[in-house]
């Protein structure tokens, strides 16, 4: 029964955030909670993430992702197109989208994120 019960939650919080409207990453404003996020370019799921640390999904997509150095998936996925960092920040301000889903468990975060990347194997999340 734990496992079922394990996952069905998982399940859920695949399906919530699949039906999440994706956000224009220039006008996002996610909270500062523990959750798992999706950076898109149209409709493809480019990258896939969790935020577990005390800032939470505004940190990890606003500050390391957005603002991150140059290690970043998605600073290192534009980098070459656009050298320029602050010309690059706009590029993904007005062309990234971002779904993200508040989940608080820190294992059902990777739970979630494990799953979402092994459906759809994100581009910017290969090494």
């Amino acid at each position: 029964m734990i496992l079922d019960d394990a996952l069905l939650l998982v399940r859920d919080d695949v399906t919530k955030i699949l039906l999440a409207a994706p956000v224009l990453l220039g006008l996002a404003s996610p909270p500062d909670v523990k959750g798992v996020y999706m950076l898109l370019e149209g409709d493809e799921v480019m990258y896939v993430g969790e935020a577990k640390g005390k800032k939470g999904l505004r940190d990890r997509l606003l500050s390391k992702h957005l603002s991150g150095d140059d290690g970043h998936a998605i600073q290192r996925a534009y980098l070459v197109k656009f050298p320029d960092r602050q010309l690059r920040r706009e590029h993904m301000k007005k062309t990234v989208h971002v779904r993200w889903l508040q989940i608080d468990e820190p294992a059902r975060v990777s739970a979630v994120e494990r799953v979402l990347i092994w459906l759809y194997d994100p581009p910017w999340n290969r090494k």
